[in-house]
């Protein structure tokens, strides 16, 4: 018999052995698997990169030597007084200008190649050395919600960070409001279905990354372009729009009559109709600087929003939410991409006002910006609408897209199922910050029993644990994917209480913010059932106050349809489980003392925490005899 229970025991530590080194094998496969697609994306774009800068280079020169010649064939036209110098200046213009519109092409394409390299180089370094190459959202933060501060969603080393692959102001405010908000099981679902196509699209996804990237879309110009879209739009007169024609027409003919008769009086009207054409065309520069809002290169933001569009327009979606957006962005009989790039031609044309040559020359030849600002208006007044809607479908894409990576990065982990009748569980639960070397992952269930007293002795575990269980529902909240091999879950209210602090300016202890927040969170679960975590309550009390406050929450949230986690320290709130087995069970986390050392295994356990050691490490650290 003793030798049976011997190879039994054998046995089952051969075969965790063996199952956990053949997981952490599949991860490592996956890991480096991952790393080889990266790094071969990041060489093919430094390729590319190199390929264009050598281009850029060559027409660079090309173009300062086309300027020097147009400065000397203008010399030899002044110093000769002979016209035809001049028209071999204007047809050296003619080729400058597209020099120009060449240089600035190789210079975006150099600027999409980088950004292209600069994502796959992130996610190298994400993978690698456990970098956070990323925003960590530290404008989002905040005490007041709910769950947010407690969960570490915002700021450093948070989960926002670790998801983040948005480059806009409004695609990271789209990503914060899904980790802030909370959605009902159809949208949960329909984002479900988004993430996982979206996340077979490594390509699409980093292109339209790197043009976020390169398109400069912060809160300012957000906000700008917002407000541009909704104020009012100026009507040209039909007069300026008559001189706009008739003047240039007069400086046309009269030139032709000029060239043909010599005569001095076409000259003079030549002259003259230049001159009204420049000042005509001025007098209008306050509406153009007026619509510009004082923003510089504003048509490469919208250049860069067009090309994002156009991509999700051309993409071939399979799920009923990417559809969807495709539909907002064809909304009017409009194809967004198409009218997109038309402003942002329109604005380059504008912007160019600044432009000492062409202001000169256009205008005094054809009232150049005249009738650039008058289609812009047009523009304007048909179509303004938009904007918002192309910036708002842009930012819903980046923050699935960070999902979709996250799903990508991470294919061990698992979509969980929906269910409305009160079934969660988590087969192999863990926090998904950690890294899968250390990662401890567990199994829980609130099915049977909804309300889980979680105890266990310092530095066990407990409250990573509730970190963990309040993440991975955020994540399964949104539509992600979670760290467990298998979920089931229905989408509640998330509460937590585990960080709580002072607050000088208000005047608030400890005890009274904590207070606050479960009076919130009681508030709360009375109007609808509620998902709680909460993690050693009432520390700033006596323990007698402490036990009956603690035993007294858990009475209150019981009685309603509260689903959660309470971890303490006190024993005597574990015999609340006798009363209510129905609903209430306990779990725990031990500790060991082997060779005079502390072992933990971070292992969930039903039952009662046994084991202490605050005692023992206070002996160990000479604190205590």
């Amino acid at each position: 018999m003793f030798l049976f229970c011997f190879f039994l025991t054998l046995n089952n530590i051969l075969i965790h052995y063996i199952c956990s080194s053949s997981f952490e094998s599949i991860i490592a496969k996956k890991r480096n698997h991952l790393m080889e697609i990266y790094s071969k994306r990041k060489k093919v774009f430094e390729e590319k990169y190199n390929s264009i800068r050598s281009k850029y280079k060559i027409v660079g020169a090309i173009r300062l030597i086309v300027f020097l010649m147009i400065i000397y064939f203008f010399y030899l036209s002044v110093s000769n007084a002979d016209y035809f110098y001049l028209y071999i200046a204007g047809g050296i213009v003619v080729l400058f200008l597209a020099l120009l519109r060449l240089h600035a092409s190789y210079s975006w394409r150099m600027r999409y190649m980088q950004a292209l390299m600069d994502i796959n180089k992130d996610e190298l370094a994400f993978l690698d050395e456990d970098a956070r190459p990323f925003e960590g959202g530290d404008e989002f933060k905040t005490t007041d919600h709910p769950y947010a501060f407690d969960l570490d969603i915002f700021g450093a080393k948070s989960l926002f960070q670790y998801l983040n692959r948005t480059a806009s102001f409004i695609g990271k405010q789209k990503l914060a409001d899904l980790l802030k908000g909370h959605l009902d099981t159809k949208t949960i679902l329909l984002n479900q279905e988004a993430i996982k196509e979206l996340s077979q699209k490594v390509e699409w996804r980093q292109e339209i990354n790197a043009y976020s990237k390169i398109s400069n879309l912060d809160e300012a110009a957000f906000k700008r372009l917002k407000a541009w879209s909704e104020s009012e739009v100026v009507k040209m007169s039909k007069m300026t729009r008559v001189l706009s024609y008739v003047v240039p027409a007069i400086l046309l003919v009269s030139s032709i009559l000029y060239l043909i008769t010599d005569s001095t009086v076409y000259g003079y009207i030549v002259s003259t109709s230049f001159t009204f054409n420049l000042i005509f065309a001025m007098s209008k520069i306050r509406y153009i600087q007026a619509e510009l809002g004082g923003a510089d290169k504003v048509h490469e933001t919208i250049d860069s929003y067009s090309a994002i569009i156009k991509r999700i327009e051309k993409e071939p979606f399979a799920t009923e939410k990417m559809k969807g957006y495709i539909k907002q962005l064809r909304k009017d009989s409009f194809q967004a991409s198409k009218e997109l790039k038309v402003l942002s031609r329109l604005f380059e044309q504008m912007e160019t006002v600044a432009n000492l040559f062409v202001m000169v020359i256009f205008n005094g030849l054809g009232q150049f910006h005249v009738h650039v600002l008058h289609r812009f208006l047009e523009w304007k007044r048909e179509k303004a609408q938009l904007v918002p809607i192309a910036i708002e479908v842009i930012g819903e894409v980046e923050a699935l897209n960070s999902l979709a990576n996250f799903s990508y990065n991470n294919r061990t982990y698992s979509f969980p199922t929906l269910n409305e009748d009160g079934e969660m569980s988590f087969a192999e639960l863990g926090h998904p910050l950690l890294n899968e070397k250390k990662r401890v992952c567990n199994d829980i269930s609130f099915s049977d029993q909804r309300f889980v007293i979680l105890t266990g002795s310092n530095m066990s575990g407990k409250s990573t644990f509730l970190r963990t269980v309040g993440v991975n529902l955020v994540l399964a909240g949104v539509g992600a994917p979670v760290c467990a091999s298998q979920a089931s879950f229905f989408p509640l209210p998330l509460f937590v209480s585990m960080r709580l602090t002072d607050s000088l300016e208000d005047s608030e202890s400890y005890f009274y913010a904590e207070v606050k927040r479960l009076k919130m969170i009681i508030e709360k679960v009375q109007q609808e059932p509620c998902f709680v975590l909460l993690d050693e309550i009432l520390r700033g009390t006596n323990s007698d106050d402490k036990q009956s406050g603690t035993i007294g929450v858990i009475m209150k949230l019981i009685r309603e349809k509260t689903y959660g986690v309470i971890a303490t320290h006190d024993l005597e709130v574990c015999n609340t489980t006798d009363e209510y087995p129905e609903i209430l069970i306990n779990k725990c986390f031990e500790v060991e003392i082997k060779q005079d050392d502390l072992y933990f295994d971070y292992k969930i356990r039903d039952g009662v925490c046994q084991n202490k050691n605050a005692t023992f490490i206070m002996k160990k650290m000479q604190i205590i005899d």
